[in-house]
């Protein structure tokens, strides 16, 4: 950490003493002064160490990166371990959650976005209990509280299913139709490749792709780098799994100060 003093519960209006621009949104005014990477840092802390009881954060990285470009400016990196706080791995890391506030480049001042660059589970038994949506939940509290307009994501190993799953759709900052019509055209070849009826896709996103059950199950790689094996799983959950990687987003409603 950087030497700041946090309260679990501490109100956003408390102790942040950022000199705040004309923007009413937290991230715009984060990102244009100079005490931001640190006051990030902590909101980060504040946010994302409300993790559910066995576990907690630990070797806390944080940095500052500037992109050539309009309005593409400086982006505010936290990285942090998760550890296991009991059982036969406590005191271990386990996973990892790492998230980037950014401003689009070319973009306007508010165009900020939250990138979850990180959210991993190492060890393949901790997986399929609700670890990961509730980590994602509390990093959607902290894109609320910046003003982000959303979350995004680039899809890779599990994450092309699980993202999708939580509510992430298609598209490079925010939704795109035109990413989805693309990924609908992709479902109807991916059917026909199996034999089978082709649903219809109109108007469908990632999260639908995710849900689509039918009897047939598929091979499909499961697991992270270094873990993965080829599973048999459900159809939609194999088509999303055998995409090369993807954009998504997780739009969110502005928060302000």
């Amino acid at each position: 950490m950087s030497g700041f003093i946090i309260e679990d519960d501490r109100p956003l209006s408390q102790g942040l003493t950022t000199t705040f621009s004309s923007s009413p949104l937290l991230g715009v005014s984060l990102l244009d002064d100079a005490t931001g990477p640190g006051e990030f840092e902590e909101l980060c802390w504040q946010y994302l160490h409300k993790l559910p009881t066995n576990l907690k954060l630990g070797q806390l990285k944080s940095r500052v990166e500037t992109e050539i470009g309009a309005f593409g400016g400086r982006r505010y990196e936290f990285d942090s371990r998760i550890f296991q706080t009991e059982g036969s791995l406590a005191g271990q890391p386990i996973g990892q959650v790492a998230v980037t506030l950014y401003r689009k480049p070319g973009g306007s001042e508010e165009d900020i976005f939250l990138e979850l660059e990180q959210c991993q589970l190492w060890y393949p038994e901790l997986r399929g209990q609700g670890l990961g949506k509730a980590i994602v939940e509390l990093v959607k509290h902290l894109g609320e509280a910046l003003g982000v307009k959303a979350l995004t994501a680039i899809a890779i190993y599990d994450g092309r299913f699980v993202w999708p799953a939580l509510g992430f759709r298609f598209g490079d900052y925010l939704p795109d139709e035109q990413a989805a019509r693309k990924f609908q055209k992709r479902f109807e070849k991916f059917c026909q490749l199996h034999r089978i009826e082709a649903p219809d896709t109109a108007g469908w996103d990632a999260p639908h792709f995710a849900s689509f059950l039918h009897e047939r199950r598929v091979l499909a790689p499961v697991g992270h780098s270094m873990d993965r094996q080829r599973k048999e799983v459900h159809f939609g959950r194999a088509f999303l799994l055998t995409r090369r990687p993807f954009f998504l987003s997780f739009p969110l409603s502005k928060g302000q100060i």
